[in-house]
C-alpha cells in the first residue's frame, strides 16, 4: 500500500524473488492503486487499506508518508499481519516505541526498509570494519544532497517527521552505525534557507557528528538540496591501517592499505531491495527478525530526535540520557 514509486519497487522486488505475489494494493487514490497493480500484476484495489483484509494476505508492505505510516502499521500489527515498512520505523520515537511494543505483544515480524544492510558491498566494509582488518575505525564520512520535490510530504515536517528522520537516516546514517556499532552522542547544526514557510522541515539542511562506543565517530552531512551536477560524495571509512570507499553507482568498493589500493566489485545479483525481500519472506518461515527489526530501527528515531535537540539547545546529547528521559 503506498505512493506509486516506491510501492511498485518494493513490490516488483517481492514478485522478483520468485517466492511471492502482490495480491491487493491499496491507495487514497484508488487511479494510483489500479496503476501500480496493473504492473505488478494483481487485481484487487482499494481506497482503504482496511479492506486489504478481503485478499487475505500473509504479510503488508507499507509505503506512505511517516504520520500515515503509524496509524496503519498500528492496524496491521493489531489485525494480525507482518509488516515490511518501506523507511523508517515511525515519524517520532513515541510511535515507534508503540509500534514495537505492538509487534513484541503480538508476536509479529516488523522489518524496516533500510536496503543498504543487504547490500553486498556494505555487508564487506561491516566484516573489515568489525574483523579490524584494517585496524582500529576512527570515522565515517558520509553526504547526501538531495533535491526534494518542496510540494511533496518530505518536505512536510508533520508528514514526514524531519529531514533528519527521512534522508539523513536513510542516506547513510542507518547504514553506517550498523557497521560502526553503538552510537552514544549526537551533535548537530542546521539551517533552512530555501523553503522557510511555517510547516517545511525544521531541519533542511544538517551536519550530524555521531559519536560512537568503540571511540570511532561518524560525520554526516545531508541537506534536501542538491544542486544540479554536485552528486553525493562518495561515503568513506577511515582505519588506523587503511579505509574503504564506497561507490555508489555500483556495488564496488576500493580498500586502502599500506602497500596500496584494493578495488572488489559484486557481480550485478540480485538487488539489495530483492535481497531484502528474500529474507523477510525467510523470516515469515522461521519467524526470526530480519536485518532491521524495531529494536534496532527506534535507534534512528532516537538518533534523529537528538539532532534537533542539539540544534535546539546548541549542546551535544548523550543518548542514553535522552532514552532515560523517555522512560519518566
Amino acid at each position: 500500500m503506498g505512493g506509486y514509486t516506491d510501492t511498485r519497487t518494493r513490490g516488483q522486488a517481492f514478485v522478483d524473488t520468485g517466492r511471492a505475489e502482490i495480491c491487493a494494493l491499496a491507495s487514497r487514490r484508488l487511479e494510483s492503486a489500479r496503476a501500480c497493480a496493473a504492473e505488478l500484476h494483481c487485481d484487487a484495489c482499494f481506497d482503504d487499506y482496511r479492506r486489504l483484509v478481503e485478499s487475505q494476505p500473509d504479510a503488508l508492505l507499507i509505503e506512505v508518508p511517516h504520520r500515515a505510516q503509524d496509524e496503519i502499521a498500528l492496524w496491521a500489527l493489531e489485525a494480525g499481519f507482518d509488516v515490511l515498512i518501506g523507511g523508517c520505523l515511525s515519524s517520532s520515537v513515541e510511535n515507534g516505541e508503540k509500534i514495537a511494543a505492538a509487534a513484541t505483544g503480538g508476536g509479529r515480524l516488523v522489518e524496516t526498509g533500510y536496503q543498504r544492510r543487504y547490500d553486498p558491498a556494505w555487508e564487506e566494509i561491516r566484516r573489515l570494519i568489525q574483523n579490524k582488518t584494517l585496524g582500529e575505525p576512527v570515522m565515517a564520512v558520509t553526504m547526501a544532497l538531495w533535491n526534494a520535490d518542496p510540494h511533496s510530504w518530505y518536505y512536510d515536517q508533520q508528514e514526514s517527521g524531519g529531514m533528519p528522520l527521512v534522508h539523513l537516516s536513510y542516506c547513510y546514517l542507518n547504514a553506517v552505525r550498523w557497521i560502526l556499532g553503538t552510537p552514544v552522542s549526537v551533535a548537530a547544526v542546521a539551517n533552512r534557507k530555501a523553503e522557510i514557510s511555517r510547516g517545511r522541515v525544521d531541519e533542511e539542511s544538517c551536519a550530524v557528528l555521531v559519536g560512537f562506543e568503540n571511540g570511532a565517530f561518524a560525520s554526516a552531512t545531508a541537506s534536501y538540496l542538491g544542486p544540479e551536477g554536485m552528486v553525493d560524495s562518495r561515503p568513506r571509512f577511515v582505519c588506523t591501517n587503511g579505509g574503504i570507499l564506497v561507490d555508489l553507482t555500483q556495488p564496488t568498493i576500493t580498500i586502502s592499505r599500506g602497500d596500496g589500493l584494493e578495488e572488489r566489485s559484486w557481480e550485478m545479483g540480485p538487488s539489495p531491495f530483492v535481497r531484502q525481500a528474500e529474507r523477510f519472506l525467510s523470516a515469515l518461515e522461521t519467524r526470526a527478525p530480519a536485518l532491521n527489526p524495531p529494536g534496532d530501527a527506534l535507534m534512528d528515531l532516537r538518533i534523529a530526535a537528538a539532532v534537533s535537540a542539539s540544534i535546539r539547545e546548541k549542546r551535544t546529547v548523550d543518548l542514553d540520557g535522552l532514552a532515560r528521559r523517555e522512560v519518566r
